[in-house]
């Protein structure tokens, strides 16, 4: 996630470089076709880049809408797994007695949580979870999770059978196990939201026909400059074509926040703090420090 700090101007740069060059040249070469082979006839009315342009910042702020809805709605579902982690610890230190024998039981629950949050993250990001498996849990239960096709889902069940465990031993009554029940559906309906973000890819259409546009305004608008503004024909296209490049660009890194960029959600420093609150709620001695952010930017 981008931090209210200067972004580094190459940040940007590297994002249009590309499409930013072909344009350069594009209108290099028509300026010089139209100084040096005397083609100013070769001239189109700005009113149809004009209205072009018009049309392209439309589409633009349709799609940056859209695109920040779904980084926004990934934001709201972290948001809500912060929530739903402290009421499930919190909900167990109520349920459970003060007997000595429960601090070893809850500290597993909140170590089993921590290697939730994390593992979430780095599987819809497309991490390797067998590191973060070995920080938080036993080796035997590690190699029994790694057999699962869904990692986070089988986590959510090991947390269910120890709550079924708990209500058959009578620790918690019934309406304490729908309680707990009803909190751990929250976390997989949290669960099942990422997945349907980081599964369900933006209409390709969109970007394909926007991108065209964009083109297209692009190629007519060198043609549009007057004979004795000649000069001034190749920095303002470009400069011009790269401010919409800039925000299409930005529009697929928004629509995508889970893909291991500065733009995605914080995933692995929001895990990281649930872990830190767990920690502390419970009585760990070893409480982890926060992540910090890199230069302008967390993860």
């Amino acid at each position: 996630m981008l931090l209210e700090k200067p972004i580094p101007f190459t940040f940007l740069i590297r994002r249009i470089r590309r499409e930013a060059l072909l344009v350069f040249l594009f209108a290099n070469v028509v300026v010089l076709a139209k100084f040096y082979f005397r083609l100013w006839y070769l001239t189109i009315p700005i009113a149809i880049p004009s209205l072009l342009g018009t049309c392209i910042s439309l589409l633009l702020a349709f799609r940056m809408n859209q695109a920040y809805d779904r980084w926004w709605e990934a934001r709201i579902v972290w948001g809500a797994i912060v929530n739903d982690s402290r009421s499930f610890i919190r909900q167990l230190q109520m349920f459970l007695s003060d007997a000595p024998n429960h601090q070893p039981l809850l500290h597993s629950f909140v170590t089993r949580q921590c290697a939730w949050c994390f593992v979430l993250g780095d599987t819809l990001r497309g991490h390797e979870v067998s590191g973060r498996l070995q920080e938080f849990l036993p080796q035997a239960t590690v190699e029994r999770l790694l057999a699962a096709d869904n990692i986070p889902n089988a986590l959510l069940s090991d947390h269910g059978t120890a709550v079924r465990r708990l209500h058959k031993e009578g620790q918690i009554s019934d309406f304490q196990m729908i309680h707990l029940s009803s909190t751990l559906n929250n976390l997989t309906d949290s669960m099942g939201r990422c997945e349907r973000i980081k599964n369900t890819p933006f209409p390709r259409t969109t970007t394909f026909n926007l991108r065209i546009f964009i083109y297209l305004f692009a190629a007519i608008l060198p043609f549009c400059f007057e004979a004795d503004l000649f000069y001034l024909d190749v920095p303002m296209v470009t400069l011009i074509s790269c401010a919409f490049l800039l925000l299409e660009k930005s529009g697929i890194q928004l629509q995508n926040p889970f893909e291991n960029t500065p733009t995605d959600t914080p995933v692995t420093t929001i895990a990281r703090n649930i872990e830190i609150n767990l920690k502390t709620m419970t009585g760990f001695e070893n409480i982890p420090e926060k992540i910090a952010p890199y230069a302008y930017y967390s993860m």
